[in-house]
C-alpha cells in the first residue's frame, strides 16, 4: 500500500467534535503505538456554523475551487465519526463600503485536550494572538537568515535563502513527511544528512538529533534503517552506509561549531535479534540497553563495523549503500561498493583528528592505514579507463562500466572521488578499436534515498 492509499485509509479513523471550549477538535482513534494527539481549530470572531464532513463542504462531485457550501447560508453542524473528515467553519462578517475587518484563525495540535483548551482560550484574545505571531516570525527570521547567498542566479538565491532551510526544519526534521513520502519515521541516514545544514542556523537541533541517532545504534555498531517514535519500532537491515553517517555528521558538527563536549555525551544503545543468514531486513521493536557509551564510542563502533572488505579490497555493499535501488548488488554478502570507499575515506579523514585530540593514537593510525588501503584498491580495481566503477556484484561483475549496456557511469562514484579528495586526476586511457559506447548511454545519477 503506498502512502497516499494509507492516508485515505487512516481518514476513516479521524473523529471530529465540537469541544466544550467552542473549538473544533479532531483526533485519530485508530489503535497504534504512534501516540495520540488532538488537533484543534478556532476562529475569532467565533464561527456560527461548522462541519466535519468534507463531502458536505466541497460537494459530492465538487471542486475545492468552488465549494458547494458557498451556495448555502450555513453548515450542518455535523461532526463525528464516519465522515471524510475536515474542519470547516462559517463566520459572519458585515463590511461597510470601504471598510475592513480582521479575521483570526488558530490551528494547532497538542498531546491532550486540556492543553488544547488552554491555547484556545489564550489566543481568543487578539493581543495575545498577535504577540505570539510576532514571536513566531522573529524565531523563523533568526533561523532562516543565518545562511544567505547572493549569486547571479535568482532561482538559486530563492532556494538557498530561507526556503530550503525552512523545508529541512519543518518538513524533514519535524514533520518527516512530504508529497512523496508521508511516513513520519526517522530515517537513520536521512535526518542525519538533513541536520548537516542546520549546524549554522540551529546548531542545538543538529546536536539533539545526532544524539538521538546515536541512541538507535545497535551494540554491534549497525543502526536502524528507519524507526517510528515514540515506540522505536522499525527495521534492522544490511545497508552498508547507514551507520557511517553518524561519525561523518558528528565530525561535521564538531568541526563547524567547536562543540567537542558533545563527543562525551553518554547515550544508550538498542538491542534486538541479529539478522538470519540470507535475511536482508527485519521489522522489529528493539529494547534500550542499560549499557551506555560516549558519542565518540558510538562513532567508533560504526567505523569499526565498516572496515570489512571484499575480494577487491573495497567495502562490502550489503543490501545497498546510499542508493537503495542497488539492493541486489551484494545480496549474497560479497558485493563491493566503490562509492562506499570514497565515503569511508572522507569519514576517516574527518574522524582521525577527533581521535588524536582524545589521545586515541593507535585507533587513528589504524583508520589512516585503512583509508590508504582503500585508495590503492580503488585505483587498482575500480578505474574503468575514463571514470570509476560504481560497484562489483557478488560474482565480481563490475557495475558502472563503459563496456556495459546500462548504467555505464554513475555520478556518486565520480562526485565523491572529488568530495573525498582521494580520487586521482588522470587522462582517460585510449579504448581499443573494438570498444564503442553503448547505443543507450545510461548516465544514471544515483539518488540518496
Amino acid at each position: 500500500m503506498d502512502d497516499r492509499r494509507a492516508a485515505r485509509g487512516l481518514r476513516a479513523h479521524v473523529v471530529t467534535s465540537l469541544d466544550e471550549s467552542g473549538a473544533l477538535f479532531a483526533r485519530n482513534t485508530y489503535p497504534n503505538d504512534l501516540g495520540s494527539r488532538v488537533a484543534f481549530v478556532d476562529t475569532m470572531p467565533h464561527f456560527v456554523t461548522y462541519s466535519g464532513d468534507r463531502a458536505e463542504v466541497i460537494g459530492l462531485h465538487g471542486d475545492a475551487a468552488a465549494p458547494a457550501a458557498l451556495g448555502r447560508l450555513g453548515l450542518s453542524n455535523r461532526v463525528g465519526a464516519g465522515y471524510d473528515p475536515c474542519a470547516a467553519m462559517m463566520v459572519e462578517l458585515t463590511l461597510p463600503p470601504g471598510g475592513q475587518k480582521e479575521l483570526m484563525v488558530v490551528i494547532g495540535q497538542v498531546v491532550d485536550p486540556t492543553h488544547a483548551r488552554v491555547l484556545v482560550t489564550r489566543y481568543r484574545e487578539p493581543a495575545a494572538a498577535l504577540h505570539e505571531l510576532t514571536r513566531v516570525r522573529a524565531r523563523w527570521d533568526h533561523r532562516l537568515d543565518a545562511v544567505r547567498i547572493d549569486t547571479p542566479d535568482d532561482g538559486l538565491n530563492l532556494l538557498v535563502n530561507r526556503w530550503l532551510l525552512y523545508q529541512v526544519l519543518s518538513c524533514r526534521l519535524w514533520a518527516r513527511t512530504g508529497l512523496y513520502q508521508s511516513g513520519g519515521a526517522y530515517g537513520y541516514r536521512d535526518q542525519l544528512q538533513d541536520v548537516a545544514s542546520l549546524v549554522y542556523a540551529v546548531p542545538a537541533l543538529a546536536r539533539e538529533h545526532i544524539l538521538r541517532a546515536a541512541g538507535r545504534q545497535f551494540l554491534e555498531g549497525d543502526a536502524q534503517h528507519w524507526w517510528h517514535p515514540p515506540s522505536g519500532r522499525g527495521v534492522r537491515t544490511r545497508y552498508a552506509d547507514d551507520y557511517l553517517w553518524l561519525p561523518f555528521i558528528a565530525a561535521h558538527y564538531v568541526t563547524t561549531t567547536g562543540d567537542t563536549g558533545v563527543l562525551d555525551e553518554e547515550v544508550a544503545f538498542v538491542e534486538a535479534r541479529a539478522l538470519e543468514p540470507g535475511e536482508s531486513e527485519a521489522y522489529l521493536l528493539p529494547t534500550t540497553t542499560e549499557a551506555r557509551a560516549s558519542l565518540f564510542e558510538h562513532c567508533a563502533r560504526a567505523l569499526d563495523r565498516s572496515l570489512v572488505v571484499g575480494a577487491h579490497g573495497l567495502p562490502l555493499i550489503g543490501c545497498g549503500d546510499w542508493n537503495d535501488g542497488m539492493s541486489r548488488v551484494g545480496i549474497n554478502g560479497e558485493g563491493e561498493s566503490v562509492w562506499m570507499a570514497w565515503f569511508l575515506i572522507a569519514t576517516i579523514d574527518r574522524v582521525v583528528p577527533m581521535c588524536a585530540a582524545r589521545g586515541e593514537h593507535a585507533r587513528a593510525e589504524r583508520y589512516r592505514a585503512h583509508a590508504n588501503a582503500l585508495k590503492i584498491a580503488v585505483e587498482q580495481h575500480a578505474w574503468d579507463g575514463a571514470w570509476y566503477l560504481r560497484a562489483f556484484f557478488d560474482d565480481g561483475t563490475p557495475l558502472g562500466s563503459a563496456t556495459a549496456e546500462e548504467c555505464q557511469i554513475d555520478s556518486l562514484a565520480q562526485s565523491w572521488s572529488v568530495i573525498s579528495g582521494a580520487g586521482t586526476l588522470r587522462a582517460p586511457r585510449k579504448r581499443s578499436a573494438k570498444w564503442r559506447p553503448a547505443r543507450r548511454f545510461a548516465a544514471r545519477a544515483s539518488c540518496a534515498s
